[in-house]
């Protein structure tokens, strides 16, 4: 692995971090922030491991195809996909609805389940990236 590519993953693990940082600290007040923060945090750890596994994937933000470009028996495989449920939170909680509603945003205890969930996820990816 080249410089480029330690320096990509080492930004991409501090925004995720940073990013969860912020999501723990608004779970009450900001519930739709939050649900978009912990996506982009999901996010951001796929990215570096993608990028671990020298993976370009582009703009695109679903978790699932990013768990389907790496190679069938990468070790990490299944825990991207199983980010996937964040995916939808890209846009959903974000953007109202064609007829102007606003989708209601995950209750508290979900979201402070999922901030322990990706903080326990950032730490094991950080572990094998090195």
């Amino acid at each position: 692995m080249n410089k480029r590519q330690r320096d990509r993953i080492a930004a991409f693990l501090q925004l995720a971090t940073e990013e969860l940082g912020v999501a723990s600290k608004i779970v009450d007040e900001a519930p739709r922030q939050c649900a978009y923060l912990l996506q982009q945090a999901a996010e951001k750890i796929a990215r570096a491991i993608l990028t671990n596994a020298d993976i370009p994937f582009g703009p695109g933000h679903n978790l699932g195809q990013m768990a389907e470009a790496l190679p069938k028996d990468h070790p990490w495989v299944e825990k991207i996909r199983s980010l996937n449920k964040h995916s939808p939170a890209v846009t959903r909680y974000r953007y109202p609805t064609p007829e102007g509603r606003l989708m209601a945003p995950p209750g508290a205890q979900r979201l402070a389940n999922d901030v322990q969930e990706l903080e326990d996820l950032l730490h094991e990816a950080r572990q094998f990236l090195g």
